[in-house]
């Protein structure tokens, strides 16, 4: 993909929307699982007592259902975006399991019974989406705000991690004042290190 310049971020999202809808879901799933094995190895992910993980429900996601489940199991917590009807600020809710979600609000994977947890510097690792990535971390998201306004806020000390397809970073993309770049960026051939990483030595 050709890096840009000059689409605006609407137009941009369109695009890369279509790009998504038109991933075949083997593809999907193969290259979803070859993330979770680059992310199972991170020194980061293995010494993480807590997990923000997005749940996810669009076409062509990546997906982190399985990683989700393996977190549970290596015994970390795990916690999950929570939308409430009227939208932003997002809140974070502790599920034991994928078995606790369902369709919530906007149509997104929530708990019914939400456990909220509203200390942020609880978490360790944050599995973060995008629909676009580029070389210094930052990324075009789906266009609500919920995750800019998350990374914000975010302890320092958590890891942020993006996660997307080879195709789907990019050199540069033009960014404002207020977007916040990932630490690192994982994709089906590896973890890419931005200049704001300080977690893979």
């Amino acid at each position: 993909m050709n890096e840009p310049t000059t689409s605006s971020k609407r137009a941009l999202r369109r695009r890369l929307r279509r790009q998504y809808a038109g991933l075949e879901a083997y593809r999907i799933e193969q290259n979803s699982r070859a993330i979770l094995g680059h992310l199972q190895a991170l020194p980061a992910w293995v010494a993480a007592r807590t997990v923000h993980s997005y749940v996810n429900c669009l076409h062509g996601e990546v997906i982190t259902r399985a990683s989700i489940e393996a977190a549970r199991a290596a015994g970390k917590r795990v916690l999950v975006p929570y939308v409430e009807p009227a939208g932003p600020p997002m809140r974070h809710a502790e599920i034991d399991g994928l078995a606790d979600l369902q369709t919530g609000h906007w149509g997104l994977p929530q708990p019914a019974s939400p456990n909220f947890v509203d200390d942020l510097s609880v978490i360790d690792v944050v599995l973060v989406p995008g629909l676009l990535f580029d070389r210094r971390g930052f990324r075009v998201g789906q266009g609500g705000g919920f995750y800019d306004r998350f990374l914000a806020a975010l302890h320092h000390g958590a890891t942020t991690i993006g996660l997307t397809y080879d195709e789907f970073v990019v050199d540069r993309i033009p960014n404002e004042d207020h977007d916040i770049p990932v630490h690192l960026v994982a994709t089906p051939s590896g973890v890419l290190a931005t200049r704001n990483d300080r977690t893979l030595t």
